[in-house]
């Protein structure tokens, strides 16, 4: 036993507290994973009833949320799962044996912060590289599915703004048939000649091989606007009028990359690139602040759990969760306000950022003290 004493970390230890934490933190990354997903089941059903996707494309996206979702699910994991194993072991009087034995609160929680700090290096990667691919992948996924869908989000009787570049009116819609009646186009695709078009009729027609849509409009006019005050007005009279709509390659439309689908490399790029632009580039770098904090957090709340765990006079196995979403949402909350703070430019990114990692280890630590004392 005097040898144990002497050694900061013990092997014994370490395998008593993976038992505790390890299978609680697995379980609890899929429940709250789970739970953030089932947050947007209504996005979800939108996507199979409004625009008629098939399950293959919902179960896709369902995986490319879930992937976006590791950031924050992990974190709140692992303090979900420190409470559940250091309450348990304290309340069971576990704590108290291992400090008669002379082993300080200090000794139990090395394991647990080695646990947290490769935790935290697997969500960081995951947050820098996987994350962002994942979120990538979303966007252009979505894209694709609005093109090939693009019937099912037009509605009669409304003008529609960015249909494929164009101002889009139609009086009547049959999504079935693909077909529109008493259409009005205006084309400001070609900012030196835009385009007024009527039409009698309309039919959408996708054309995947060729990576494009074609709205085919017949028995029509067109006006042509030379933007010029001086001289008349040129108007076509046509029958059949073919205008193309890209989709972009292999019909995975294109859009432009947000920050959360840069990976690691792309963002520090764009970071250099947007020096002239001090609003993008003050968000690109919260971005990239964000992405470091979020999985220190797994730090954080490794310190947090294990105080309160050891605090408590009886077994809170039963609020485990309870408290778990409470310290979550608290963290939360200040980390939404301090981030907004940053993007406002009211404080430096990095001190926004951080900030909220900051006060809650320094509150760990204090709670430390006191306990230790």
């Amino acid at each position: 036993m005097s040898e144990q004493k002497r050694t900061l970390l013990s092997w014994y230890l370490t395998k008593y507290m993976a038992v505790e934490v390890l299978g609680s933190f697995l379980m609890g990354t899929a429940i709250f994973l789970l739970i953030m997903l089932t947050f947007q089941a209504i996005r979800l059903s939108e996507f199979v009833v409004v625009h008629q996707v098939g399950m293959k494309d919902v179960g896709r996206i369902s995986v490319y949320l879930m992937l976006s979702f590791v950031p924050i699910a992990v974190p709140i994991a692992f303090l979900f799962s420190v409470l559940m194993g250091i309450s348990r072991a304290n309340s069971e009087g576990e704590v108290v044996a291992l400090q008669s034995n002379g082993i300080s609160l200090f000794q139990m929680f090395l394991p647990l912060g080695i646990f947290s700090v490769v935790i935290t290096l697997v969500t960081l990667y995951s947050a820098l590289y996987s994350v962002p691919q994942g979120n990538r992948k979303f966007e252009l996924l979505i894209e694709k599915l609005g093109n090939e869908r693009a019937m099912a989000a037009l509605k009669p009787g409304v003008f529609q703004e960015g249909f494929f570049g164009l101002v889009l009116f139609a009086e009547q819609i049959i999504p079935v048939k693909n077909e529109l009646k008493k259409v009005f186009i205006y084309d400001e695709r070609d900012e030196s000649n835009p385009l007024a078009i009527t039409a009698e009729a309309g039919l959408l027609k996708n054309i995947p091989q060729k990576s494009q849509l074609t709205l085919r409009l017949t028995q029509g006019s067109i006006l042509v606007d030379s933007k010029k005050s001086e001289g008349p007005q040129q108007k076509i009279d046509f029958d059949v009028y073919d205008i193309n709509l890209e989709m972009g390659e292999r019909g995975n439309s294109w859009r432009e990359y947000s920050p959360p689908s840069f990976n690691f490399d792309q963002l520090k790029t764009r970071l250099k690139e947007t020096l002239p632009d001090p609003p993008m580039h003050r968000k690109l770098e919260v971005e990239l602040h964000r992405r470091f904090s979020l999985s220190f957090a797994c730090v954080v709340f490794a310190i947090l759990g294990f105080v309160i765990g050891t605090r408590s006079n009886r077994g809170i196995r039963s609020t485990a969760v309870v408290l778990c979403l409470i310290v979550g949402l608290i963290y939360w909350l200040s980390y939404v306000g301090a981030n907004a703070l940053a993007l406002s430019g009211w404080v430096v990114p990095w001190l926004g950022v951080w900030a909220p990692n900051v006060v809650f280890v320094g509150l760990g630590m204090w709670l430390y003290r006191k306990r230790a004392y």
